[in-house]
């Protein structure tokens, strides 16, 4: 029986685990690198192991140190999440050979499906629907055999890294001209995502549906599925929203999807908690991709829907336990959808935001009807490190209907305090709210169809950021006076004859917005302007240091404002914006020089494309930096020529640093 338990992983997947561990009486041990030693998973274990170093590699990627972790705390069981070294053979293979329980399946069945090549030719001869696949040698040497069957396959193709998941080392290829490129940098993706560079080409299947079945298996030879879950809106081959049940699946498809699963499980002898995941074709044929010997991020919705503790399975089943009666013959009920809320611009091509989480709060709760969940790794002031996958949490709803799913996890987000770095989170709301997704009509291009710049634009338009700013300025002059040594009492700006008003610029995600206001002598508002223009339908109820109420058009709306330095944080019924307040004395030479690319987030510079005297054109990439276990290009945004190149290949980089400088083509001139 396990008495103690270390998880072998971070954030929100240790949480969870603890949270099931605890309830079952187990003492609990959590890992932590250095930059995570102040992260809410290191603080909620009974006991914490340091693992010194910050990169995966030095610290959750290092076999050796975890066992030496588990032995020294006196775990006597290991439970490895998912990610980091979930799916690695060689890992279960060390807690056994240390004396430790694995709570996963055996290193034989990771092995065997931890090659998507193995896997899909095992499940082949098994008879399950497989992908026609091109396998490509070590170091992706484009000989002309290789075209030939790359271009026999039919173009579009998709490169996929054998090992790992989670869309690392995936890219599509338009056309032969761009295959050496692609194969090149999922090979290094997949590399240092999973260890190992190999990858291979299947098919590119226009407008799919990404849909997988929860299996289980037992030591007594119970093979169950758990039902299937929709993963098909992703981004970057990543997902990020997930539902149980498919709104395309039908019960006698549901049967078909689910006999397959069981069929693959069986084939490889499974035990434990899978996933087997499919291709559902627009012509409702499906095709096996992967089994993922562990775990899934998107685990919550099958746990909503069926009522079933995933992880307790998982715990009592490494114990030997047979899986219970509800597990062997489960129903479902409702409907369950979860987001993944990333620390990333969707609107600036998926660019990640790392440093301080100034606060983060996302409304949960259950009703007699309704439930919404937060699986959480973060909390107020957490670090957002560019050495981790950027998601911050998984948010759940549950209600009976899918339509009520949606809105109910919608109206949770937005109703979300999450200040100090970009999220996603206007785009998923928007996705939950959109016509094509609520009539279930949706696959994995449709972040393709739906430009996320133009969904995920923040919900907070123009006029609604001019009211902000408002509530801004008027908060942060209550502030002042809150922590004023003398006259708390007397209206900032006061003067005995009433003359200008007090003013201050905000650069806000619409441009910059000016306000001013004067207070009377009572200390009311007097009078309000925003860029320039007297508005006295803006009228001004409660001021605090945290909350404003204003009411325009007859409509009255509470604004709540939180300030770190010159910024301040606004959220309000109409959205959420982050306002930075001008300087009024800025320092002379501060602007960078025109043409300068710098690096948008911290990382490491993994590809250098051009030198110095090449011509770039609009778009290009010139840099590649490899942060939050994703490669980010860098492109020109002038056409020009290469002045200077101030990184080589292996640089760590700072945010904002210097990495090419461009002499921009003047006006007329010839290319």
């Amino acid at each position: 029986m396990i008495t103690k338990l270390l998880v072998a992983n971070r954030g929100e997947i240790a949480r969870r685990v603890f949270r099931t561990a605890r309830a079952m009486g187990m003492a609990t041990v959590a890992v932590a690198s250095d930059p995570d030693l102040g992260a809410p998973h290191a603080a909620e274990a009974d006991e914490l192991v340091r693992l010194p170093g910050s990169t995966p590699a030095e610290t959750y990627l290092r076999i050796d140190a975890l066992v030496a972790a588990a032995l020294a705390s006196g775990a006597d069981a290991v439970h490895p999440g998912y990610g980091f070294l979930s799916e690695q053979a060689d890992f279960a293979r060390a807690c056994a050979g240390a004396g430790l329980l694995f709570v996963g399946p055996s290193p034989e069945v990771i092995e065997a499906m931890g090659s998507k090549l193995a896997a899909k030719a095992a499940m082949a001869a098994a008879g399950v629907p497989v992908l026609p696949t091109v396998e490509v040698p070590p170091g992706g040497d484009l000989g002309a055999e290789l075209e030939r069957a790359a271009a026999g396959l039919g173009w579009p193709v998709l490169v996929k890294a054998s090992a790992g998941g989670g869309g690392r080392g995936m890219r599509i290829v338009e056309g032969p001209g761009d295959l050496a490129e692609a194969l090149a940098s999922a090979g290094r993706e997949a590399s240092s995502a999973f260890g190992d560079g190999t990858v291979f080409l299947e098919p590119y299947v226009d407008r799919p549906r990404h849909i997988e079945v929860q299996v289980f298996g037992d030591h007594q030879g119970n093979v169950v599925h758990l039902f299937e879950r929709e993963c098909s809106i992703q981004r970057r081959h990543q997902k990020i929203l997930e539902e149980c049940p498919s709104p395309a699946v039908s019960e006698d498809l549901r049967a078909e999807l689910g006999a397959a699963a069981v069929t693959a499980a069986r084939t490889i002898g499974y035990v434990g908690a899978g996933t087997v995941e499919f291709l559902l074709l627009p012509d409702g044929r499906f095709a096996f991709l992967e089994v993922n010997t562990r775990l899934q991020v998107e685990h919550p919705v099958t746990e909503l829907v069926t009522g079933l503790d995933l992880v307790r399975l998982q715990l009592e089943v490494a114990q030997g336990l047979p899986l219970p009666a509800e597990a062997l013959e489960p129903t479902r009920t409702g409907h369950a959808i979860e987001v993944r809320l990333y620390a990333e611009d969707p609107t600036r091509s998926w660019q990640p935001s790392a440093g301080t989480l100034h606060r983060f709060q996302v409304p949960e709760g259950v009703s007699l009807t309704t439930t919404v969940r937060v699986d959480s790794g973060v909390e107020d002031g957490s670090e957002i490190s560019v050495f981790y996958d950027p998601m911050l949490a998984k948010v759940i709803a549950h209600a009976p209907t899918r339509s009520e799913a949606a809105r109910v996890l919608g109206r949770a987000l937005a109703g979300a305090l999450v200040h100090g770095v970009t999220t996603n989170r206007d785009l998923l709301v928007a996705i939950l709210g959109e016509p094509e997704f609520l009539a279930g009509e949706i696959d994995t291009g449709y972040l393709v169809r739906h430009d996320p710049a133009e969904l995920g634009r923040p919900r907070a338009d123009a006029g609604a950021v001019r009211r902000q700013a408002l509530a801004a300025a008027l908060a942060g002059q209550a502030a002042r006076r809150s922590e004023a040594g003398v006259w708390a009492g007397l209206p900032s700006g006061w003067r005995n004859n009433p003359s200008q008003l007090q003013e201050t610029t905000f650069e806000g995600p619409h441009g910059p917005v000016a306000v001013g206001y004067r207070f009377d002598r009572t200390g009311g508002v007097a009078v309000v302007a925003v860029d320039g223009e007297d508005r006295p339908d803006l009228l001004v109820g409660e001021v605090t240091p945290d909350e404003v109420v204003l009411e325009a058009g007859g409509v009255r709306r509470r604004y709540r404002v939180s300030r770190q330095g010159d910024r301040a944080f606004v959220d309000s019924p109409e959205g959420s914006s982050t306002l930075v307040e001008a300087d009024r004395f800025p320092l002379p030479g501060s602007q960078l020089a025109a043409g300068a690319l710098v690096a948008p987030l911290p990382g490491t510079v993994v590809r250098v494309a051009l030198s110095p005297g090449d011509r770039v054109e609009v778009g290009q990439t010139v840099v590649a930096i490899e942060a939050m276990k994703m490669e980010h290009d860098v492109r020109a945004t002038e056409g020009g020529q290469v002045v200077e190149v101030q990184v080589s290949v292996g640089d760590q980089v700072e945010a904002g640093r210097l990495l090419v400088l461009v002499e921009a083509d003047g006006p007329g001139e010839e290319p």
